[in-house]
């Protein structure tokens, strides 16, 4: 079975074995406990549980799967054991548990049944969460696991990262926030699963603790687990402010400076009106090349389009002359725009034949249109261009073509009295990109990705320029080796203006941003 229906991501040894021993060490020699895994996999706590012989262990383990259910139950060499084939979402149980413990599914709220859906919303609810929470259902396992501990209870999972960085989970942090006295959030330099692009954290979290507060690590070597060399901080000012929780490393008087400085400025929103570029629900079949244009007599359909930000890398400009470029190597440079009262000609219909035999039309946001063909919301062409996702740094460009694009990027339009080619200019300063990897999110390999809030909410430190500055700085930019060319020569001018800071305080700004591409990269 697809691992994205599943949410199967097994628990590698070393990691199983850490959790287990930080867990079963809270409780004392001889104590009998009662242990909740609720969704065991391929059993990698359970043979970590069998191993410890100084705890009465009352084993409830629980899985929708029966094969690996029945091999993980070989792996439990005790007695006293219940080994169950549930979805844990229908699991009840009147007793709760001294300790529950696992690495839950991570499967998309749009992946589930209508069932496990409307069970989440309901766990949710009992426990005053909005639905807006129901993203995934880790995140329920997460919230019913809460409801099943002891009073003195520990709860430990592996978890996904947006635990500490999306939108959504900001409301799931402050019930565990409520819930726990003491949370620990171990953050990891590696992937530490075979679950390609999914960053992965450990939970621990106590209901009852001697040392209360929210404390963080981040590991660079599983050697650290295994010999118990890392170190746990607190940082309240992190979890009482903005910032995501995935920047725990900043420190409280990094976070002082940079939330003093940004009460300074005005945001993106305050200069721009941006949103979403075109969602076509098939980018590979309603844009496409000058080949497929020409083969089906498509040119009086198609307007120009830019498809993805790896083709506008190294500018701050994007012109006629890239997109003839982009068409010329023959890549999807063509949007396949038609009308509701277009008529369909013999070639037209031939192309679209191909869409119905890949069933696009049976997409949900094909089938809601009146002809599934026709993209709505096609607008006009925008000012500017900001692409959502990123590695090296945020992509920001003056559109001098025609181009559309689709919503690999947000439109950005000026409002009145503000110039474009300042505001482009003033974006590219370190302390906008330190709040730009602040108020994003990353994700397996490094990829920066900003919602369009986050990216409206961006600071900027505006200043005006000379259109003859510009085109100098443009020129500058095509012809620089790494960003951070640009930023250094000019910081000092954007930043000194602007806010009147000094070379120590931009060398600061410099810094922290460096720490944050560091450990987004994994540096």
């Amino acid at each position: 079975m697809d691992k994205k229906q599943t949410g199967s991501y097994y628990t590698p040894e070393y990691l199983a074995g850490f959790i287990s021993k930080k867990v079963l060490s809270f409780f004392g020699d001889n104590t009998a406990i009662s242990i909740l895994e609720p969704s065991v996999g391929d059993g990698s706590f359970i043979s970590q549980f069998a191993k410890n012989d100084s705890l009465k262990i009352k084993l409830t383990a629980l899985d929708l799967n029966n094969e690996e259910l029945k091999k993980a139950s070989n792996k439990w060499s005790g007695k006293n054991a219940i080994f169950k084939t549930i979805d844990f979402l229908e699991f009840e149980s009147k007793t709760r548990f001294s300790a529950i413990i696992g690495n839950p599914p991570y499967i998309k709220k749009a992946l589930l049944k209508e069932e496990q859906i409307l069970a989440c919303k309901e766990i949710h609810s009992n426990e005053n969460l909005t639905e807006k929470s129901v993203k995934n259902i880790w995140t329920t396992f997460l919230v019913k696991s809460t409801t099943l501990l002891k009073n003195n209870g520990v709860l430990a999972f592996v978890l996904p990262s947006e635990l500490l960085q999306v939108k959504f989970a900001e409301e799931i942090r402050e019930y565990l926030k409520n819930q726990f006295q003491r949370i620990e959030i171990y953050t990891f330099n590696d992937l530490m699963f075979e679950c390609k692009g999914q960053d992965t954290i450990v939970l621990i979290a106590y209901k009852k603790h001697n040392e209360r507060g929210e404390f963080f690590t981040n590991i660079q070597f599983k050697e650290e687990l295994e010999n118990n060399s890392y170190t746990l901080k607190n940082n309240n000012l992190l979890v009482d402010s903005n910032i995501k929780w995935t920047h725990h490393f900043l420190t409280a008087d990094e976070l002082n400076f940079l939330d003093n400085l940004k009460q300074k400025l005005k945001t993106v929103d305050y200069y721009t009106d941006s949103k979403p570029g075109i969602v076509t629900a098939a980018n590979n079949f309603f844009i496409i090349n000058k080949e497929i244009e020409k083969k089906y007599n498509l040119s009086k359909y198609t307007k120009p389009i830019i498809q993805k930000g790896i083709f506008v890398n190294g500018s701050v400009v994007f012109n006629e002359e890239n997109i003839l470029k982009l068409e010329q190597s023959n890549l999807p440079t063509k949007l396949l725009q038609l009308n509701e009262n277009d008529k369909i000609s013999k070639s037209l219909s031939d192309y679209l034949s191909i869409g119905t035999e890949q069933k696009i039309h049976k997409r949900y946001k094909c089938k809601i249109r009146n002809n599934w063909y026709v993209i709505p919301n096609i607008s006009t062409v925008p000012d500017a261009l900001f692409f959502k996702r990123c590695h090296n740094y945020p992509k920001l460009l003056r559109n001098n073509s025609n181009a559309l694009v689709t919503d690999s990027a947000y439109k950005v339009n000026m409002k009145s009295d503000w110039d474009l080619n300042s505001f482009i200019f003033s974006f590219y300063n370190s302390l906008t990109l330190v709040f730009a990897e602040t108020n994003g999110r990353y994700y397996g390999g490094g990829v920066l990705e900003l919602t369009p809030s986050e990216f409206k909410n961006l600071p900027i430190p505006y200043i005006n320029i000379t259109s003859e500055k510009f085109d100098e700085f443009t020129i500058e930019f095509e012809n620089k080796e790494n960003i951070e060319e640009i930023l250094f020569k000019y910081d000092k001018q954007i930043l000194g203006q602007a806010l009147s800071m000094n070379d120590d305080e931009i060398k600061k700004i410099q810094d922290i941003r460096t720490k944050l591409i560091n450990k987004r990269m994994r540096n």
